[in-house]
């Protein structure tokens, strides 16, 4: 496999109405997300920012190291290590920019990869911040993401990518808008809905069905950080199971938007941040 650039967003610290609390902070996007989604929330978070684009670039999987024979078992365990790859490099970004320490902050499949970051000791995280996480997440959901994205990469490896991919574009559009509310709508609405359906086909399915393989429920149900969690309406965390598992965490509700708080509930989201998950000291 080739290797990728992470693209990181450097922002040197903020003024804000919190400048006692200087936490560094690394922000996590979601699934076919970007690190530029970080400034909706930007001005929420006083101390230094490191924003990680973690999503693999178009063609850095070889579809020649695709299995041609019905080996489920063998294509699940090539895109589990094809996502712990990207694990393991955002990983070592947090380390190479001294962020060791920081808390994360991470957006949907980003929350998941937040905690398994967590449970890693060489990181020292301070606490983990999931915006509309599946976290913890079920096995029945975890076995939907892989019959749904296992497919795709057979379909390109049989018919081609530039094939396949149209495919996608034309499927997408039918899913894409379940991520949304009725009210989310604007630019930012179609520059997400473009980044789900012109995301690289190969990368994006190989990269859903290797993160959903991550110990994401055991890691979060484990580390020792603070837990905080915000949900959308009618979004995809499930709630009730992170506060069975962990019922210490601080879990909150954010009215009026879909899977992206951040994006479209921007003043709830930071005045959510800054009241509590950013703000509060656990010495």
């Amino acid at each position: 496999m080739r290797q990728a650039n992470i693209c990181v967003l450097e922002y040197p610290p903020a003024m804000t109405s919190n400048p006692s609390n200087p936490r560094p902070v690394v922000f996590l996007h979601g699934w076919c997300g970007h690190a530029n989604e970080v400034e909706f929330i930007r001005s929420a978070l006083p101390g230094p920012v490191l924003p990680i684009s973690w999503m693999p670039a178009g063609g850095e999987f070889n579809l020649e190291e695709w299995p041609s024979e019905p080996d489920l078992e063998a294509k699940n365990a090539i895109a589990r290590q094809f996502a712990d790859g990207v694990l393991a490099r955002v990983r070592r970004t947090i380390l190479d920019a001294g962020f060791a320490g920081a808390s994360l902050v991470g957006h949907s499949l980003g929350g998941g990869m937040s905690c398994v970051l967590a449970a890693d000791p060489a990181l020292s995280i301070d606490r983990v911040v999931m915006l509309e996480s599946s976290v913890p997440l079920p096995d029945r959901l975890r076995q939907t993401y892989l019959d749904q994205m296992i497919p795709w990469v057979d379909r390109a490896a049989e018919a081609g990518r530039l094939a396949t991919q149209a495919g996608w574009i034309a499927e997408a559009s039918s899913w894409v808008p379940d991520f949304f509310s009725l009210e989310d709508q604007g630019d930012w609405r179609l520059r997400i809905e473009r980044r789900f359906m012109f995301a690289p086909v190969v990368e994006a399915a190989l990269m859903i069905a290797g993160g959903v393989q991550w110990p994401i429920s055991e890691s979060v149900a484990s580390i020792t950080c603070p837990v905080f969690g915000l949900a959308g309406e009618a979004g995809r965390m499930p709630v009730e199971e992170l506060r069975k598992i962990r019922p210490d965490a601080r879990v909150d509700h954010c009215p009026g938007t879909g899977h992206y708080p951040h994006v479209f509930a921007t003043e709830l989201a930071r005045t959510w941040l800054e009241s509590g998950p950013l703000r509060t000291t656990f010495d």
